[in-house]
């Protein structure tokens, strides 16, 4: 079987995933009401502190980053193969499980970026932060793309998920809470220490989120398409540490025969 029959058939598997997870009514009342009400609580602090300025860009970085988040959630659902007994199958097939896996979870970045941008759009106008109709569809598009450029950060902490998957929520929420302090989310990025932005550098969020910050708020096309570029080329980082472990990791349980059933 061709990696892309591999790729299409593990991408309806995981359009399957996405409608067992969410409803319609669940999605909308459940998980929106959620992710709307952290944007306004973040987006808030800049209000009691009577700095408009400050209100906006905790709107932009909450916002965003619910699109981060979400893909973050590639950490646990790596590990659904495993809880569901068939990973030992995985391992076994000819195709291998490195390609799977990799698309497992690709649905994390359509939900990220739906929820983060109607987050994004909707509560702008609330906080004073107004964008045109090209400054809407910008920001859509990045904050897809920080999504997409994310996804293999959750996926590397779902490789180490596969290994000790007691523990697939603690790697994603150390990694969030990590690019959430020192990504630019609440306060600047030139706040921390060289060393420290040097490290913050390294995740693709980081980027993706600047990008959208300099998108609607006028900066120049070239710098815009510069974050980008560093976005996705830190994420082909990323995504080559993930390969290289979950290939590891098949290669290890097919030599000593490690996969167990269930969690």
């Amino acid at each position: 079987m061709n990696a892309i029959a591999v790729l299409r058939q593990t991408m309806w598997s995981g359009w399957t995933d996405l409608r067992i997870v969410y409803t319609p009514t669940t999605w909308a009342f459940g998980w929106m009401v959620r992710v709307l009400c952290q944007v306004v609580f973040y987006s808030m602090l800049g209000t009691l502190l009577g700095d408009p300025e400050r209100t906006r860009y905790l709107l932009v970085g909450a916002a965003v980053f619910i699109a981060v988040n979400e893909t973050m959630m590639a950490s646990a659902s790596t590990t659904w193969e495993r809880m569901s007994g068939t990973l030992s199958l995985l391992a076994a097939a000819p195709a291998g499980m490195v390609t799977v896996l990799a698309a497992r979870s690709w649905f994390w970045v359509a939900t990220g970026t739906l929820s983060s941008s109607i987050a994004l759009l909707a509560l702008a106008p609330v906080f004073g932060l107004g964008l045109g109709p090209g400054e809407s569809a910008a920001a859509a598009a990045l904050v897809f793309a920080t999504a997409l450029a994310n996804y293999p950060v959750g996926l590397c902490c779902g490789s180490l998920s596969l290994r000790f998957h007691r523990l697939r929520n603690v790697f994603s929420n150390l990694t969030l809470l990590t690019m959430t302090a020192v990504g630019g989310v609440m306060v600047p990025v030139a706040f921390w220490p060289g060393w420290i932005q040097w490290f913050a550098a390294a995740f693709p969020a980081v980027h993706g989120l600047e990008a959208v910050r300099l998108a609607i708020g006028g900066g120049a096309a070239d710098a815009v398409f510069a974050r980008l570029g560093l976005a996705f080329a830190t994420a082909a980082a990323w995504l080559a540490l993930a390969a290289a472990s979950l290939w590891w990791f098949q290669r290890d349980a097919r030599r000593t025969g490690s996969i167990d059933f269930g969690d």
